[in-house]
């Protein structure tokens, strides 16, 4: 029998893009048991940063890199996210090339493929397609966008990279935050907690000074909003916080920010995401039974031992 063309173009197409995204795929030592997978996510004079997924860094020491040249590399842990299990590492080399970024979110239906390298030697892929993209809920990811896929993850492979067909990267995999799923962190997300660990050494978060718990809207309210039967109802409000300086009264019912719907504490946390630190947001509210609209900047959230 004859070898299809069309399925041998397919095949190598991948083949080539796992090829091509390999040299920044790397081992990560960092637990017990099977070591996991890591990306370059940039390389400068003197190190390498490398992001992986965070339950497979279970100690804070004596953590090291695998290149795919074999060659081991210390490294130090900089920082974590633990609401998206990411984990930032920072190793002394220079051996190494950083990973293209896909320029947009996958679309569902498109094929894409997990690339691992839980072992040194050689990398290893499975192929899948996208099954959803958006807010997937959990207790620890709460509303975040995630990429969820069917590819098979392999063990270790934890912390690779999703990539398409080209060999983009798609975002980070990881077994940590659903369990029995597969999820993918987008890339543009993992550059920001990258970027925030590495100016900041930790995870920034936005803060608007309110305490909150979910409310049912009332019937009239749900469908004026036509976005949730839920909303958020404002029971305190820090002094000389943004709520406060925006107008926001006790008794307010927050219903979205920025357009973006709030159904319960979770998509209010994940609204306000570093990026909209001094960013000036709309804040859609109920008072007094009416559709409000504020405009509130939020600011870092204060330490709380400040």
């Amino acid at each position: 029998m004859s070898e299809d063309p069309q399925l041998s173009t397919f095949g190598e197409q991948f083949a080539d893009a796992v090829e091509r995204v390999s040299p920044g795929v790397v081992t990560v030592h960092g637990r017990r048991r099977l070591p996991g997978t890591g990306i370059v996510l940039n390389v400068d004079d003197t190190s390498a940063v490398i992001v992986t997924a965070s339950h497979v860094v279970e100690r804070e020491d004596n953590l090291s890199i695998y290149l795919a040249s074999g060659t081991k590399v210390p490294a130090t842990l900089l920082g974590r996210d633990l609401s998206r299990d990411l984990a930032v590492l920072r190793a002394e080399t220079t051996n190494l090339s950083s990973v293209s970024d896909r320029p947009r979110l996958p679309r569902v239906g498109t094929i894409v493929m997990a690339v691992g390298r839980p072992w040194a030697v050689t990398p290893q892929a499975t192929l899948g397609t996208v099954n959803a993209v958006g807010q997937i809920h959990s207790r620890r990811a709460g509303g975040i966008q995630l990429i969820h896929t069917d590819v098979t993850m392999l063990p270790g492979f934890s912390g690779g990279p999703l990539i398409d067909g080209a060999g983009y990267v798609a975002g980070i995999n990881t077994s940590g935050l659903l369990r029995m799923a597969n999820i993918t962190i987008p890339i543009d997300q993992v550059r920001a907690v990258s970027a925030d660990i590495l100016a900041y050494g930790h995870v920034r978060s936005g803060w608007i000074g309110v305490t909150v718990q979910p409310v049912t809207l009332p019937a009239h309210a749900q469908g004026e909003t036509e976005e949730s039967e839920s909303g958020l109802l404002v029971s305190g409000i820090a002094a000389d916080s943004p709520a406060a300086n925006a107008g926001l009264l006790v008794g307010d019912i927050l219903v979205s920010v920025a357009e973006a719907p709030l159904g319960d504490a979770t998509d209010l946390k994940h609204a306000l995401g570093s990026e909209q630190i001094g960013q000036a947001l709309e804040l859609g509210i109920l008072r007094g039974g009416s559709r409000q609209a504020l405009s509130v900047t939020p600011v870092e959230r204060p330490d709380p031992a400040s």
